[in-house]
């Protein structure tokens, strides 16, 4: 080639003699001929493909991962059902070359009636599988399955991936343009981990009396149900009667309490300052549905049906209450929603949990498939809590899969990781990693809920101060009695707000192609900002556990794990800091250790070395240090007693004239400045 001879190289991905080209590097060899690219916007395409006989369900090559000089660090489980997959692109030659690296994301969406999904084999080949989940529903060309975008930057590059889908497909709504929940800046308990299925009004009111807090989640226990007993003799099964409360919560049990729900809830709003309170119910009512002989489920029209489940459910772990479930479809959901929900509110309830959506992915067939009966279920229950709770409080649970990501119009919160399950020993650091991985995509569509823990347990400040950083609600499930209020006071203030950051944690761009878990070595950082500041958690996750985590897992401890693990942190950690620095920064910070209660000052590039044993942590506030003046630097830290210091931080305004300068700033809560 000649040297006066350009090379036009296009951002946007193509297929070239057989190769999928991304930035002028061959992202895929071998691309078969049935592979269609469409242009979206900017940077981003759809890849499709045509079959060549009509189905529910088809597998697709995209082709063969080039590893050599395009992906060099790649973070990818062949799992067969993998919802999202980042690519690192960077140049052999120097691994240090950050200026020569980008990202491509690799997003299997829903396209029609089909959801799809991304799986990879042992020869490198990177395949999707679509699938409608019902027989009847099927197909020989989709268009818009597979989205495909590259960045320079991957926490920009998922923001604006999701917003050019949400204009495109129409189908959810960015977090930005959702009304959040009245419950995420509040300290809540849950009951389910104090009293799992046997919570009643006196152990509540025990709990409320030991660590009042501003929002309180009734879980799992307190509906009227009819046992219903499968072959092992368990209640599992067990049905929905109705919609009132069991006997637990009314009658005389209450005591002088009142005689029903309402009497309690009105009564503990009342003596325990409770801002709101919400209740536990599944999507289709309990695990085991409606009781279809119920005089209250008749007008819904609900009946059992034997699952037909999709070849794609059946290669996947399937949570195993799910096996046990006939679900009851409800043709008049809505009504269903509306009418559960209207009889909460005239308790006094605020808002609810579902839970069990996961369901929807059974019964597909018959019913215009999985994305379809999801569709039809969510902007039900999202119509029905708008409608009877005159907001948008409602938690969504057991609901990670892309029927319901891609179809969430309205709800604004909902579970990022698997349960806290304090005796699991394999859980208590892949919970933390996992709900950190999941929020890099469900943090644009929803506030990630990281869940309940216990305060007073050997993991609680390590939990807790992930907490902190999530930008989820903060609520434990601690029993009564059970508080460790020295953890809860460093997420708490006095009013019973949090400190909550400003996005969903997410890891930092050195950690997102690590194994924090398993590898022996890494530690995991998350990062967050603040209105005024940046914040950076470093995590000790080390232990060896199974990916996707699985209860009952053999726990092996990491080789090495008695011995601290060392990482580097650098203030830019806390990604797009610029943002909130304002005009008056050069480049300088103040960071403060939480745990340490260290101060330095350094510039914004410049690193430094993290040594943490299993299971401890650091929390980092990053302040940039603003110049006032010819001779003014100011840093604020914020309220050193929190986990998340720089989130008591409001706002901060400079005034100068001839006789001084004066920096105020607007604070919340109380303690050591």
């Amino acid at each position: 080639m000649g040297s006066n001879e350009e090379v036009m190289v296009t951002a946007e991905p193509s297929v070239q003699d057989g190769s999928f080209m991304v930035r002028g590097r061959a992202l895929f060899s071998d691309v078969p001929g049935k592979i269609m690219v469409t242009p979206v916007r900017d940077s981003s395409v759809f890849v499709g493909a045509t079959a060549t006989s009509s189905s529910s369900r088809h597998v697709f090559t995209l082709g063969v991962l080039q590893y050599m000089s395009t992906v060099l660090l790649l973070f990818f489980f062949a799992v067969v059902k993998t919802r999202m997959l980042l690519l690192e692109a960077r140049k052999e030659t120097n691994i240090q070359d950050t200026e020569n690296t980008f990202y491509v994301l690799i997003l299997p969406v829903l396209d029609g009636q089909f959801r799809t999904t991304l799986q990879g084999t042992p020869d490198n080949e990177l395949k999707f599988c679509t699938e409608s989940g019902d027989p009847d529903v099927q197909t020989t060309k989709l268009t818009e399955p597979v989205f495909i975008n590259s960045g320079d930057n991957p926490f920009k590059l998922m923001r604006d991936s999701i917003k050019i889908l949400e204009k495109h497909k129409g189908t959810f709504r960015h977090i930005e343009n959702k009304q959040l929940p009245e419950h995420v800046d509040w300290f809540g308990w849950n009951t389910w981990n104090a009293f799992y299925t046997n919570v009643d009004p006196q152990g509540i009111i025990r709990d409320l009396k030991s660590c009042p807090p501003k929002f309180l989640t009734i879980d799992e226990g307190w509906q009227n149900l009819m046992p219903s007993y499968d072959e092992d003799a368990t209640k599992e099964l067990a049905r929905l009667l109705n919609f009132e409360e069991n006997e637990k919560f009314k009658g005389s049990s209450l005591d002088k309490l009142g005689n029903n729900l309402r009497d309690f809830i009105k009564t503990i709003k009342q003596k325990y300052g409770l801002k709101y309170v919400y209740t536990w119910h599944a999507s289709v009512g309990y695990w085991g549905v409606v009781l279809p002989e119920s005089e209250v489920m008749k007008k819904y029209n609900p009946k059992i049906q034997a699952v037909v489940q999709s070849p794609g459910n059946l290669t996947h772990i399937i949570c195993p209450t799910l096996d046990k479930i006939q679900p009851v479809i409800h043709p008049k959901i809505l009504n269903f929603y509306k009418d559960y929900h209207s009889y909460l509110a005239s308790c006094g309830v605020n808002g609810v949990k579902v839970d069990v959506q996961n369901v929807l992915e059974l019964p597909g067939a018959g019913y215009g498939g999985r994305v379809s009966l999801t569709r039809q279920y969510l902007g039900a229950l999202e119509d029905s809590v708008m409608e009877n709770f005159n907001a948008n409080n409602l938690i969504c649970s057991m609901s990670l899969n892309s029927d319901f990501i891609y179809s969430a119009k309205k709800v604004a919160a909902a579970r990022a990781t698997e349960d806290f399950m304090p005796n699991e020993l394999t859980f208590r650091t892949l919970h933390v990693a996992a709900a950190a991985f999941n929020s890099l995509l469900l943090g644009e569509i929803v506030v990630p809920d990281w869940d309940m823990f216990y305060s007073d347990h050997f993991t609680a400040e390590f939990h807790g101060a992930a907490r902190a950083l999530s930008g989820s609600a903060v609520y434990v499930s601690d029993k009564p009695g059970s508080n460790n209020f020295d953890i809860i006071k460093k997420l708490v203030l006095p009013d019973g707000s949090i400190l909550r950051a400003r996005h969903a944690g997410r890891l930092t761009q050195d950690c997102l192609f690590n194994d924090p878990v398993t590898d022996g070595n890494s530690l995991l950082k998350i990062w967050n900002l603040n209105k005024l500041s940046g914040v950076i958690g470093v995590f000790n996750c080390q232990r060896a556990g199974v990916w996707p985590p699985v209860r009952g897992s053999i726990y092996y401890p990491v080789p090495g794990s008695g011995t601290p693990i060392s990482g580097c942190v650098s203030a830019l950690d806390a990604d797009s800091l610029e943002e909130v620095a304002g005009e008056n920064w050069r480049g300088d910070c103040a960071v403060y250790a939480f745990f340490s209660e260290s101060l330095k000052t350094m510039l914004k590039d410049t690193k430094f070395q993290v040594a943490l044993e299993y299971l401890k942590c650091e929390v980092f506030t990053v302040s940039p240090i603003r110049v006032f003046g010819e001779y003014l630097r100011f840093a604020p830290i914020g309220l050193l007693d929190m986990y998340n210091s720089g989130g008591a931080l409001e706002a901060m305004n400079y005034e100068n004239n001839q006789s001084e300068c004066k920096i105020k700033v607007n604070m919340r809560g109380r303690g050591r400045f």
